[in-house]
């Protein structure tokens, strides 16, 4: 099908979702390292591929779900 190579991309977007744990206060404890899509071996984010600012202090500062987080905490 790319015989003649490639004349440019299609663009898809996805919906995922993800789940952080909660304390007895209902506090959300959300950090990389507790997301299912880090990957601990390459300390990277699996959706974009960054690298993760310590993974298990924060939330990194790519994350894609960090407007999310920001909007639960108001």
């Amino acid at each position: 099908m790319l015989e003649s190579g490639v004349y440019g991309y299609h663009f898809v977007t996805a919906t995922v979702s993800a789940h952080f744990p909660l304390d007895r206060q209902g506090r959300v404890d959300a950090r990389c390292c507790l997301c299912q899509f880090y990957r601990y071996a390459a300390r990277k984010c699996g959706l974009n591929g960054a690298v993760c600012e310590y993974p298990e202090k924060y939330v990194g500062s790519e994350c894609p779900f960090i407007d999310s987080l920001e909007d639960d905490d108001e």
